[in-house]
C-alpha cells in the first residue's frame, strides 16, 4: 500500500510537510497512532497513523475511525496530485455582534456595471439550507465595494445564490456556511475564515459554535472568552473570543479542530507591479501582466480563471513571485492547496493618470487670499468668503471629524463662513471629494499628550481592512515625536492589514499636523 504523501508534523515553526521515511527516523519504534495527534493529513486536516514497519517499510495511512472519509488521497493514494478549482472560492460571511446576540451577513462582490446593466433579471435570492430566503434588487448593490446582505441569525451549513448564469462567475451558486462544530471569524472585520485558512499568533478571532467550553479551557498559550449565547430554535449557539498567545502545539491543535492552521507567517498575496488601485478582493490595473508576491509558511499553488500562463519563481525566504498573463479583462486568481484560501479579481481597465486641479478662491475679510492647511490664528473678523467653479458644499467639522454645519455652495458665487472658532475644520467638497480645507487649532498640547490621543483614536477604529501599502512605511519616519503611535504603526505594517478608517485618519493627520509642523 502506497504511503500518504501530504502529511505534516508539528515543529516549533508550525506545521511542516514530512515523509514517512523522515518520520520513521524521529519515531524509530512501533506504531504512531492517529490519536497521538503527531501527524496530520494536510488535505483533509485529520490526524493519521505511521505504521510499525513489521511487514513492510513504514508508511502513513488514514485511520478507520476517522469522522470524515472523503479525503482525496484515501482512494487515489500516491497517484493523487492536489488540484483545486480556482472558481470554488468562498464569498465573505460576516458575523455581527449586538449586545447579547448575533446576526450574519453575506458579502456580494461588486460586478462591473456593463455586465450588471445587461441582466434581464434584476434581482437575486439567497436561500439557506432550511429554506429561508431573502431577496435583493440590483439597485441595492454598491458599484465599487462589497455589499453585505442580512442572512438572518440562524446559522446554515450552506447558502444558495439564485441569479443568472453570467453572474455565477462573480457569485458562486453555493456558499459554504457555518459548521455546527465551529466556524472561525476575524474579530476586527467579522469575516469568516475559509477552510484551511491561516491564523496568526496574537490576533483575536471569534468562534461561532454549538460546543460549550469550560472556563478552565484557557491556558497561557490559548485564551478563550465567551462573548454571548443565543437560543435559536431548539439549539444553543455560542460566540467565543479566541487568541493564541504562543506558537504551541496545544494552540495549533485547538485551531486545527476548526480547520485553521496556526502559523507565524500566514499566506498572503501582495501585488508588486504594475501601478494599480486596490479594494477588498479587486485589483484594477491597465497592463497585460501582473507580478505578485505570495508569502507564507507553506507550499501553495496559484491558479487563474479563465486559465492563463502563470510563471512562478521561488524566493530565498519563504514565498514565491508569480507573473500572471492577464488574458481577460476580468481575471480571477486563487491561491491554495485543495481549498481556495486567498483570492482576488484582476480587472484590466484604463486608470486615470492625471486629475485636473480644481481652483477654489478663498479670501478673508480684507479681500486677501487665504491659504488652507493648518492655521494657528483665526482669519480677520473670523470670516472667510469662498467661491468655487462648481456646485458643492462647505462642511464645518470639529477636530474629531464630526460635522457641525453644512452650507450649500453655488457655482461661481461667493459664500461666507462667519464666526470661525479654534478647534474646527472647514472643508470645501464636491460630491465626496474634499477640494480645499483649513484647520484652526491652538496646538497647546505637547507631543506626549497628542501621541496618546492619536494612538487611542487609531486603536479604536475597526471595520473593513485593506492591505498595508508600501508608502505607509514613510509615515514611520514622520512619527519620530510620537513614539507610541510609531510602535503601533510598525506593528500594523508587520501584520499586513490596516483599518480603512484608521488609514484615512492617519494620512489626514500627518498631512494636516505633522508635515505642516515640520515646515514651520
Amino acid at each position: 500500500m502506497a504511503s500518504l504523501n501530504h502529511v505534516c508534523m508539528w515543529t516549533e515553526h508550525g506545521w511542516i510537510r514530512v515523509t514517512a521515511e523522515e518520520a520513521a527516523k524521529i519515531h524509530p519504534g512501533g506504531t504512531v497512532a492517529a490519536h497521538s495527534g503527531l501527524f496530520m493529513c494536510e488535505l483533509c486536516g485529520q490526524f493519521v497513523t505511521l505504521t510499525n514497519g513489521e511487514k513492510r517499510v513504514r508508511y502513513f495511512k488514514h485511520s478507520k475511525d476517522e469522522a470524515e472519509k472523503n479525503c482525496p488521497e484515501r482512494t487515489s493514494r500516491s497517484s493523487y496530485v492536489p488540484e483545486f478549482n480556482p472558481k470554488q472560492y468562498q464569498l465573505p460571511i460576516r458575523l455581527v455582534l449586538s449586545e447579547n446576540t448575533f446576526s450574519l451577513e453575506l458579502g456580494l462582490l461588486y460586478v462591473p456595471e456593463t455586465i450588471l446593466n445587461n441582466q434581464s433579471i434584476t434581482k437575486l435570492k439567497i436561500v439557506s439550507e432550511s429554506g429561508k430566503s431573502s431577496t435583493c434588487s440590483f439597485e441595492r448593490l454598491d458599484k465599487d465595494k462589497i455589499t453585505y446582505l442580512s442572512i438572518g441569525n440562524e446559522p446554515s451549513s450552506k447558502y444558495t445564490i439564485e441569479s443568472s448564469e453570467e453572474l455565477a462567475e462573480f457569485w458562486p451558486k453555493t456558499v459554504k456556511g457555518i459548521d455546527a462544530d465551529g466556524s472561525v471569524f476575524e474579530k476586527k472585520t467579522g469575516k469568516m475564515l475559509p477552510v484551511d485558512a491561516d491564523v496568526r499568533i496574537g490576533k483575536k478571532y471569534l468562534l461561532l459554535t454549538r460546543r460549550v467550553f469550560l472556563r478552565n479551557k484557557s491556558t497561557e498559550e490559548l485564551r478563550i472568552k465567551k462573548i454571548c449565547e443565543s437560543r435559536i430554535g431548539l439549539k444553543n449557539w455560542y460566540v467565543y473570543e479566541i487568541e493564541a498567545t504562543k506558537l504551541s502545539e496545544h494552540a495549533a491543535k485547538f485551531f486545527l479542530e476548526f480547520h485553521c492552521r496556526l502559523t507565524d507567517i500566514p499566506v498572503k498575496i501582495t501585488p508588486i507591479w504594475p501601478l494599480h488601485t486596490e479594494t477588498p478582493y479587486v485589483i484594477k490595473h491597465s497592463k497585460n501582466d501582473m507580478i505578485m508576491y505570495v508569502s507564507g509558511n507553506r507550499n501553495v499553488t496559484p491558479q487563474t480563471f479563465p486559465a492563463s500562463n502563470v510563471q512562478t519563481k521561488s524566493c530565498p525566504q519563504k514565498g514565491q513571485v508569480i507573473k500572471i498573463a492577464c488574458t481577460e479583462r476580468q481575471q480571477l486568481i486563487s491561491v491554495g492547496n485543495v481549498n481556495v484560501i486567498q483570492y482576488m479579481y484582476l480587472w484590466r481597465e484604463s486608470l486615470i493618470s492625471q486629475i485636473e486641479e480644481i481652483s477654489v478662491d478663498v479670501k478673508d475679510a480684507s479681500n486677501s487670499d487665504y491659504s488652507g492647511g493648518l492655521q494657528n490664528t483665526l482669519p480677520k473678523r473670523s470670516l472667510l468668503r469662498i467661491c468655487a467653479p462648481f456646485d458643492g458644499s462647505i462642511v464645518i467639522r470639529d477636530l474629531d471629524d464630526y460635522i457641525l454645519t453644512k452650507i450649500p455652495l453655488s457655482a461661481k458665487k461667493d459664500t461666507s463662513v462667519s464666526d470661525i472658532k479654534f478647534g474646527t475644520k472647514i472643508q470645501v467638497q464636491q460630491g465626496l471629494d474634499v477640494i480645499w480645507q483649513v484647520t484652526f487649532t491652538k496646538r497647546k498640547k505637547n507631543d506626549t499628550d497628542e501621541d496618546e490621543r492619536l494612538l487611542a483614536k487609531l486603536s479604536a477604529y475597526g471595520g473593513e481592512q485593506i492591505p498595508v501599502k508600501h508608502s505607509l512605511s514613510g509615515a514611520v519616519v514622520k512619527l519620530q515625536n510620537y513614539p507610541k503611535t510609531k510602535q503601533w504603526l510598525i506593528k500594523t505594517i508587520k501584520s499586513g492589514d490596516i483599518s480603512i478608517k484608521a488609514m484615512k485618519y492617519l494620512s489626514k493627520y500627518i498631512a494636516e499636523f505633522v508635515d505642516i509642523k515640520k515646515e514651520k
